[in-house]
């Protein structure tokens, strides 16, 4: 994909409705026709927002950014010390970078989130990464859910170098502990012997409870364009996809959303009693089984150790 690619899909886009614009990667910050991208997309009135691991920013990165602001950017947290980073990928002080970048974004007064994913590679800094967001005053979103990477690699399915499913479950409920206390934690558990627990990073259910059908944004008010030119519902979904570099986007929008419509989850997950608490998704049951419709046995497994270990905390 050019940056011409980009532009004119987004020029149809908006002129289809569009209007919220993530730029993502990888890292955007190293395309080399990332800032001339980012101009042009400025200008056309889009909501822009940011993913990136903040370290390629710089003073001379705020300046320029400031002059179209976005309304927000993303960064990823990968450790809470230069350490940890080492550690986790391969590359020395970048902590300290990510730091700096993260207060020169704040003293200019552009948004920051933090992002993280825990790891047990990086577990033992999830207190501190949650400090850090709060002494900041920033948003931080902490996952212990780790998707099966299917997009690099298909077969990937359903493995990863994550938590098992207990490790998963005990940490979620830590990371609610060092974000909400001990009165938060308790509602937490409480929830969860009740069944339900707010779908994580979502505002609203993924999936129909009547029918299995998808009811999220996915491919029904957003998609993403891939890298190499495919449109896809979700992020985390290699498929459904459609080629859109040599097509009219209103095209591939209508097609795009013709094939979400038709995605259903197995009756078994629709059906289950424990639903909301996993809220499995069309994305997570291709990650951990190659289909929608596959029944991701991992969710199953850490939705059991939720309940075993709240009620283990009760006691």
């Amino acid at each position: 994909m050019t940056k011409e690619n980009f532009l004119r899909i987004a020029r149809e886009a908006r002129d289809e409705g569009m209007l919220y614009l993530l730029l993502t990667g990888g890292e955007p910050f190293l395309w080399r026709d990332f800032r001339a991208l980012y101009e042009a997309l400025a200008g056309m009135g889009f909501v822009l927002s940011i993913n990136t691991n903040g370290s390629l920013i710089d003073e001379e990165t705020v300046s320029w950014l400031k002059q179209n602001a976005p309304s927000r950017i993303n960064i990823t947290l990968y450790g809470a010390s230069d350490e940890t980073y080492r550690a986790l990928c391969g590359a020395d002080h970048v902590f300290e970078r990510v730091d700096r970048a993260v207060k020169l974004l704040c003293d200019a007064g552009i948004p920051v989130k933090i992002n993280c994913s825990l790891t047990p590679h990086n577990v033992h800094d999830a207190p501190k990464i949650i400090e850090y967001a709060k002494e900041r005053d920033l948003i931080c979103v902490v996952n212990t859910y780790m998707f099966p990477p299917v997009r690099r690699d298909s077969a990937m399915t359903g493995q990863n170098d994550r938590f098992s499913p207990e490790e998963a479950a005990r940490q979620q409920i830590e990371v609610c502990r060092y974000q909400y206390g001990e009165d938060g934690c308790r509602e937490f558990l409480e929830s969860i012997r009740n069944g339900t627990i707010a779908p994580p990073g979502l505002d609203e259910s993924c999936v129909d409870p009547i029918d299995g059908h998808i009811r999220c944004r996915a491919g029904n008010a957003s998609f993403w364009v891939t890298w190499d030119g495919l449109v896809t519902p979700c992020g985390m979904m290699p498929a459904p996809a459609v080629e859109v570099r040599d097509r009219p986007f209103s095209e591939v929008w209508r097609e795009i959303r013709e094939k979400s419509a038709a995605l259903k989850l197995s009756r078994v997950c629709t059906d289950c009693p424990d639903w909301e608490l996993c809220h499995a998704c069309a994305a997570m049951a291709i990650a951990e089984t190659g289909t929608p419709g596959g029944i991701p046995h991992y969710l199953c497994e850490t939705v059991a150790a939720l309940r075993r270990e709240a009620d283990r905390q009760r006691t």
